[in-house]
């Protein structure tokens, strides 16, 4: 495996390991049920980035189709 597929899955182990944890901070921090917007924009932009360089990982490795399938399931 190469360092940077290593990296990559180190950050989504990371990320399984502490999600349970960021969504009990988002739910103390409820103010009357509302979440905070800034702790779930910081979370979100986190995943998001995430699945991102997934996403291009996957590409890099010549799995366009797996693009083409999920563009067709939005």
């Amino acid at each position: 495996m190469i360092e940077r597929d290593r990296a990559l899955l180190a950050r989504l182990a990371r990320v399984n390991r502490n999600l349970g944890e960021v969504v009990i901070d988002l739910m103390h921090h409820q103010d009357g049920g509302e979440l905070p917007a800034t702790k779930l924009h910081n979370v979100a932009t986190a995943l998001h980035q995430l699945a991102d360089d997934m996403l291009t990982r996957a590409g890099e490795l010549g799995h366009h189709a797996l693009d083409q399938t999920s563009e067709k399931s939005r």
